[in-house]
């Protein structure tokens, strides 16, 4: 996340709140929430405190994105439903269809209307709080692209992963994929570079400063 973002190392900080960080409360100008191994469902002590983090830092309208897991904490904390995704897992590399509301987003305004993003997950941002804007999805995932409020946002893909990091997960996932009905060596084949969703890390950054 740090490499995509293209800022001076001295210009980030990362805290391990799995470790038991304290997230700061000042003397930063916005957040991105990565993804996890664990589940939003499983609602561990170190993530129910960043959600409350988070309620407050979107009453202070501190721009935020949020990944994955980051984006299915923030449907949870804000009101909305994360759990399981009905359709199972959605790995590799996906289409994500932009909506008509994208088009004036001051984040999500300027890609094509069609992209691809990398995938690795099996729960869902399920149920959007209220406010929340879906800017775009697919067939499994009606939400991979949400608007939770003035500047925050989420994504269900991973626009910090490259192609080595989703065919690994891939492979370290094969035999529950395969029990779903996928067929992993053509999914992990299909794998290619994500260009418009690599992008948007950086495009965050700009937005911020």
């Amino acid at each position: 996340v740090i490499r995509r973002l293209d800022l001076p190392k001295s210009a980030t900080r990362a805290v391990d709140v799995v470790a038991g960080e304290e997230l700061p409360q000042d003397g930063f100008s916005a957040a991105i929430l990565t993804g996890s191994h664990n589940m939003v469902t499983d609602k561990p002590d170190w993530s129910e405190r960043t959600a409350q983090w988070l309620r407050r830092q979107v009453e202070n309208r501190t721009p935020i994105l949020g990944i994955c897991y980051g984006h299915q904490l923030l449907a949870d904390a804000l009101g909305g439903v994360a759990g399981p995704n009905p359709r199972g897992r959605e790995f590799g590399n996906q289409k994500i269809r932009l909506k008509t509301a994208a088009k004036s987003d001051s984040l999500f305004g300027s890609l094509p209307k069609v992209f691809e993003g990398h995938c690795c997950h099996a729960q869902s941002a399920l149920k959007l709080p209220a406010g929340a804007v879906c800017l775009g999805g697919n067939i499994h995932e009606p939400n991979h692209v949400v608007r939770f409020a003035e500047n925050c946002w989420g994504v269900q893909f991973h626009p910090e992963f490259d192609v080595e990091a989703t065919r690994y997960y891939i492979e370290q996932c094969k035999e529950v994929l395969s029990k779903q009905g996928v067929d992993t060596k053509k999914l992990s084949a299909a794998v290619g570079p994500t260009p418009e969703s690599y992008a948007l890390i950086n495009r965050f950054a700009n937005y911020c400063y």
